[in-house]
């Protein structure tokens, strides 16, 4: 067989190999290498430099070589390409930088080699509620399935390629996603005006409810929809969550869990003094709709990098399943985190179970380039959620002391929990049954307190 053809086999079976291991499986020297190499041209890759150099055989995506382009977009709206991305056997990618990356790299992702997707591109994997219409709305032009989950890494390339134009951060890959971009950013958004946002908001909710929102997939499961709104005369894009419209205990349920996110938000910011996203609650025909303010979009335009935990997480660290805590001191004790993100994350964590958030996952904390926390989102009392979608089973809070180390953050947690309680308590947007919910609850905390 021809040097070139056991060249390729070897590769496309072994994901990336070293120059020094290559040439003691192929049993050639080091020019008849170099000579195989450059007769494959595009079909094999190399990076990395003098002992670190290795090769690997280049992959197909939907029967093309062709590079993949990735772009960013600053915060003014201006393009950047700041990388090309290879697809590699048999899984797996190749970046050639053209600028320094925003994220922490390991040596081999400094040479440019990724087990999988840039892990910085994991977040605009299509997910969650906008994520599955999104998956939905375009399976028959992209030839996917129409659930993400079962999507390959080839068929999440081509579709963010092709149609990934409004993902989390500030990426884009590959030119026709590009080039949708830009035929919008000649031009202003459109926004949802405050004097029609009732019927705008109610047709986005029932598009949303019936065919997905296409464009965009912001992780989730509460349902949603992207929009534009205009805030002190600038530009503020907007994720809208939105309850159901009848009058049954789940849906009023969803209600009150909508209103307890943006009463938490707050708490985080007024009483914790920590970044938060912003938010407002508006209602209308029945439904409740909470807007949170997006902390990765600038003007009409503009954006900026974001990064959840579970992609660093998946890349660097693998501690799926352990708490926040434990993520902030693994990335304080690799030097990536400072003593005050370390203290913020601790005090979110603390906060979350105060308030009954169940859902904390690796997904809901995020962070900005230099590792700096993100603003807090998706923080509520998720314990309370109703079971598949609708059953409303008692639950008992019972939230635990801390630990002698916890004590001091814990209690800063709890004084702002108690005053979250509180605030729901007596806020009239909530269902009387779930004030009182609340009371019980702002009691139990304040009991903790007083045995400290």
């Amino acid at each position: 067989m021809p040097i070139l053809d056991i060249l390729l086999q070897t590769l496309r079976i072994s994901r990336r190999v070293r120059a020094r291991e290559l040439l003691e499986r192929l049993q050639v020297s080091r020019a008849t290498l170099m000579r195989a190499v450059r007769a494959a041209g595009l079909r094999v890759v190399a990076r990395g430099q003098a002992r670190r150099t290795a090769y690997a055989a280049r992959r197909t995506v939907r029967g093309t070589l062709e590079r993949l382009p990735l772009f960013r977009v600053d915060e003014h709206g201006r393009a950047h390409e700041v990388a090309t991305l290879i697809p590699t056997y048999p899984n797996g990618c190749a970046l050639e930088y053209r600028e320094p990356f925003a994220w922490p790299l390991d040596r081999d992702m400094e040479d440019g080699w990724f087990d999988g997707l840039p892990y910085p591109l994991e977040d605009m994997r299509p997910q969650g509620f906008l994520g599955r219409h999104f998956a939905r709305h375009n399976a028959s032009v992209l030839q996917v399935n129409e659930d993400p989950q079962h999507w390959s890494e080839d068929d999440t390339l081509y579709a963010l390629a092709l149609l990934g134009s409004d993902h989390p951060g500030c990426y884009i890959l590959g030119e026709p996603a590009m080039r949708r971009w830009l035929a919008q950013a000649h031009q202003d958004p459109a926004v949802v005006d405050e004097a029609n946002f009732q019927g705008a908001y109610l047709a986005l909710a029932e598009n949303a409810m019936a065919l997905g929102v296409a464009g965009s997939s912001a992780g989730g499961e509460f349902p949603k929809f992207t929009a534009v709104r205009r805030r002190a005369g600038a530009f503020c894009h907007v994720i809208v969550k939105f309850s159901g419209s009848d009058t049954s205990p789940g849906t009023q349920r969803w209600s009150d869990l909508l209103v307890c996110e943006h009463l938490a938000l707050n708490a985080l910011a007024d009483h914790l003094h920590l970044s938060a996203a912003r938010s407002h609650i508006l209602q209308a025909g029945g439904r409740t709709f909470l807007e949170v303010e997006r902390f990765d979009r600038h003007g009409a335009h503009g954006r900026s990098p974001v990064c959840s935990w579970a992609s660093l997480n998946g890349a660097l660290f693998g501690l799926g399943g352990k708490p926040w805590t434990t993520a902030a001191r693994a990335l304080r004790d690799k030097g990536l985190l400072d003593e005050a993100g370390l203290e913020c994350i601790e005090l979110q964590w603390r906060f979350g179970q105060l308030i009954a958030n169940s859902d904390m996952h690796e997904g809901n904390l995020s962070f900005l380039p230099g590792l700096r926390v993100a603003p807090a989102y998706d923080m509520l009392p998720m314990f309370y959620a109703p079971v598949r979608g609708v059953e409303l089973p008692k639950r008992q809070f019972e939230p635990a002391l801390p630990l002698p180390a916890e004590h001091r953050c814990w209690m800063a947690a709890a004084e702002a929990a108690q005053k979250f309680w509180n605030e729901a308590s007596q806020d009239s947007r909530i269902s009387i049954e779930f004030r009182g919910t609340c009371t019980r609850n702002a009691r139990r905390v304040a009991d903790l307190l007083e045995r400290l």
